[in-house]
């Protein structure tokens, strides 16, 4: 199976994302990303023997991070990938140290990771041909309590994500 680590939006904002998603799509002339497959990739994994599946649950129940607020306020496009995308306008130190925190746990558990920029960022539309609009959207605040991960399927109609398990993020404590 592929899986990924990611942080899922609650219902509310994906339905709000999903809305600027068919938006962000028409005007890229691109595929909108369906509201419930709407995340932030953490790590990328790849191909995973389903009989291992324990000791990735291990490694995700191991990560001790603090809970969050992002807020997504920009919109860009990467146009080698035809991707339209929101993320934050201002860096997000918590949310890179959670990335970063992954990748010890990836390495012991046999994943090859190199560690390429993180560039945190939702995937509004697919298979873009542009125009890519670099301007302020929302602001959409998301206030951060967990991650997941995630099992990706392909088929006919494009990717579907199901989430495998979650972890809680702890409170910051005041």
């Amino acid at each position: 199976m592929r899986v990924f680590v990611a942080l899922v939006p609650p219902p509310a904002l994906s339905a709000a994302l999903g809305a600027l998603a068919r938006e962000v799509a028409r005007r890229a002339h691109g595929r909108p990303v369906p509201a419930d497959n709407l995340h932030l990739t953490l790590a990328f994994i790849g191909a995973w023997p389903a009989a291992q599946l324990a000791s990735l649950l291990a490694a995700g129940a191991a990560v001790d991070s603090e809970a969050m607020r992002i807020t997504l306020d920009t919109q860009g496009g990467f146009r080698r990938a035809g991707i339209a995308w929101i993320g934050a306008s201002s860096p997000l130190p918590s949310l890179d140290a959670l990335a970063k925190s992954f990748a010890p746990l990836l390495i012991a558990n046999g994943v090859a990771h190199d560690e390429p920029r993180f560039h945190p960022h939702v995937t509004l539309a697919r298979r873009c041909r542009g125009p890519y609009l670099h301007e302020a959207a929302g602001p959409y605040v998301w206030d951060v309590d967990s991650f997941a991960l995630m099992r990706s399927e392909t088929g006919t109609e494009g990717a579907r994500y199901t989430r495998l398990a979650s972890w809680p993020l702890r409170r910051a404590t005041a």
